[in-house]
C-alpha cells in the first residue's frame, strides 16, 4: 500500500513537471520568435546601426562612417537569452590610437530589452589607454542605450 502511494505521488510530480516544461518549451519558442532584433537601431549618441540576428547570435554594425569607425565596423556581437543580451562590445577608441597601439579593445557588455522590444539599456566596461606604453587598464562602465527605429526613418 506504500508503495502505491509513493507511486501515485511520483506519477502526479512526474504529470506536473512534463505540463509545466511544456508550457515553459512554449512560452520560449513565442518569446525567440517575438524578439527577433534584426533592424535598424539608435544609439543615445545619434549612432544608426543595423542589427543581425541569427538564432541566439546577435551582431550589430554601424551604418555610416564617422571619427572612430567606419561604415559596417562592429559595435558588439552577442548572445540573445530571452530579454537579456550579453556579450563583447568594441571599445570606442579613436583611430589615430588604434593604428598607434595596433590595439582594438573588447570590453563585455549587458543589455535587457524592454517589454515592447523597443529599448535596449544596460552597460559595458570600459578601458583607459596610455598613449605613451599603449597600456590599458579597466575604468568604470559605461551606460548604453539603443532604441528600435522603423526602417521608414532610415529613409527619411
Amino acid at each position: 500500500m506504500r508503495d502505491r502511494l509513493a507511486a501515485y505521488a511520483f506519477a502526479a510530480l512526474m504529470m506536473v513537471n512534463g505540463v509545466a516544461a511544456d508550457a515553459r518549451s512554449e512560452a520560449g519558442e513565442t518569446q525567440k520568435a517575438d524578439s527577433d532584433l534584426t533592424g535598424y537601431w539608435q544609439q543615445a549618441d545619434g549612432d544608426i546601426l543595423y542589427f543581425t540576428q541569427d538564432g541566439s547570435s546577435l551582431t550589430s554594425r554601424y551604418q555610416k562612417r564617422s571619427a572612430n569607425n567606419d561604415e559596417n565596423d562592429i559595435d558588439f556581437t552577442a548572445t540573445v537569452h530571452g530579454n537579456l543580451i550579453y556579450g563583447a562590445h568594441r571599445g570606442p577608441f579613436s583611430r589615430a590610437m588604434q593604428k598607434k597601439c595596433a590595439l582594438q579593445i573588447w570590453v563585455g557588455m549587458g543589455l535587457t530589452l524592454s517589454d515592447d522590444g523597443t529599448e535596449l539599456t544596460g552597460f559595458r566596461g570600459d578601458r583607459i589607454v596610455d598613449l605613451k606604453t599603449c597600456s590599458a587598464k579597466n575604468s568604470d562602465p559605461v551606460s548604453l542605450f539603443y532604441t528600435r527605429m522603423a526602417d521608414s526613418d532610415i529613409l527619411q
